[in-house]
């Protein structure tokens, strides 16, 4: 009588190596091993990763990873969760030092008598991991720092505006000059709107957060256009330049904005055209 053969896996590896090439060349590893734990083949990649030879094959999975594998009667003991999913374990190299890894095994065929395991080297992705984490300690500490020193400048800043603020304020009771009040009225408003900005200083996190929101209101378009006029004119025309501001008709009376962010645009152009500008004139349309 014929003895039954046992069922063969070569289908299974006729597939795994169809394209025997790429496997080798892979640049994970690869190594495929028995029931009874013995290595059978191994890729190049798996070579230069464990520097190991050819003499990996015959001897046992638990050489590659004793943390996971260990020898016995029947092959080999493992925790292991077989599958798809891939878990972190311990590679070991010849010379008996490790490494960590991602790792894959599967099963061959049903009866399980051949498993292939792929496995990648994480020991780099691991210390960019821990390097990222030092960066981003280092980023929080800075931001800190940042912050803290933010806070202190705005704080010396609110001092003087507030004196200046305090002391224009007592004037208005003594003065009835109109064009001493009209100065006085500027220095006021300029007091207020340096207020202003303190306050969106202290608010930095919602800076470095990106989440700077704007806060329209209904405004006089116009007076908000003398406001910064009255600012620049004066050192506009000392510089022997000519200036001249022109608002369409069309533009309405009153609109609906962030003043304060406005005027600060305005302000920032006027300067850089003084700034920058030798001969002739500028114009505010």
């Amino acid at each position: 009588m014929k003895q039954a053969e046992e069922p063969s896996s070569r289908p299974f590896l006729d597939s795994v190596f169809e394209d025997f090439y790429s496997v080798e060349k892979a640049l994970e590893m690869v190594l495929i091993f028995d029931r009874d734990g013995m290595i059978s083949y191994i890729n190049a990649a798996a070579k230069k990763k464990l520097e190991f030879g050819d003499e990996l094959i015959g001897k046992q999975i638990s050489v590659v990873f004793p943390n996971t594998f260990k020898e016995s009667q029947g092959g080999f003991e493992t925790d292991f969760q077989f599958g798809d999913e891939p878990q972190k374990i311990v590679a070991y190299r010849k010379n008996l030092t490790c490494f960590p890894v991602e790792a894959r095994i599967l099963c061959c065929d049903r009866e399980c008598r051949l498993y292939i395991c792929f496995a990648n080297d994480i020991l780099e992705k691991e210390f960019l991991g821990r390097e990222v984490e030092q960066v981003r300690q280092e980023a929080q500490q800075a931001l800190k720092v940042k912050s803290e020193f933010v806070a202190n400048v705005t704080h010396e800043l609110r001092t003087p505006a507030n004196g200046i603020l305090g002391n224009v304020k007592e004037l208005f009771d003594f003065v009835t000059d109109e064009r001493t009040l009209r100065s006085l009225r500027l220095i006021e408003r300029c007091c207020e709107d340096m207020h202003k900005i303190i306050n969106n200083i202290l608010d930095f996190s919602k800076l470095e957060a990106g989440k700077f929101t704007l806060e329209p209101r209904r405004f006089h378009f116009r007076n908000m256009l003398d406001y910064v006029k009255s600012q620049h004119s004066n050192k506009i025309t000392e510089k022997g330049l000519g200036f001249f501001m022109t608002v369409s008709p069309q533009v309405p009376e009153y609109v609906i904005g962030d003043e304060l962010r406005v005027v600060q645009l305005l302000n920032n152009l006027m300067s850089n055209a003084r700034k920058f500008t030798t001969v002739g004139y500028i114009s505010l349309e």
